[in-house]
């Protein structure tokens, strides 16, 4: 089961640049809301159950979120850690969000 989309980053590519919000190492977690997020993109919701995956664009705007990071915050890792326009960040970022807060899981 998908948490949902992740933001439409067309041609986005990991490009080898320091990010503010350092993505977690492998082998280590945190936790978003109720979930706990694997540095893969695995999820484990405790509460309910579910399991979910994530892609490593909607796992790194999760992590932001958990480390309490504001919006130019997250655009800055973002397109500091893909090869995307800020204006294309900024637009898709919008849209995960308003996403996140619809499923309850964002204010």
């Amino acid at each position: 089961m998908s948490l949902l989309p992740p933001p439409a980053l067309p041609n986005s590519r990991p490009v080898n640049q320091v990010n503010p919000v350092t993505p977690a190492p492998k082998n280590t977690s945190f936790t978003f809301r109720t979930t706990t997020w694997q540095a893969d993109g695995f999820g484990f919701d405790a509460t309910s159950g579910e399991f979910f995956t994530a892609s490593p664009t909607a796992l790194l705007v999760m992590q932001c979120l958990a480390a309490h990071q504001s919006t130019a915050q997250i655009l800055d890792c973002l397109t500091s850690t893909f090869d995307v326009p800020r204006r294309t960040a900024e637009r898709d970022l919008e849209s995960f969000l308003a996403e996140l807060t619809t499923l309850g899981l964002r204010d």
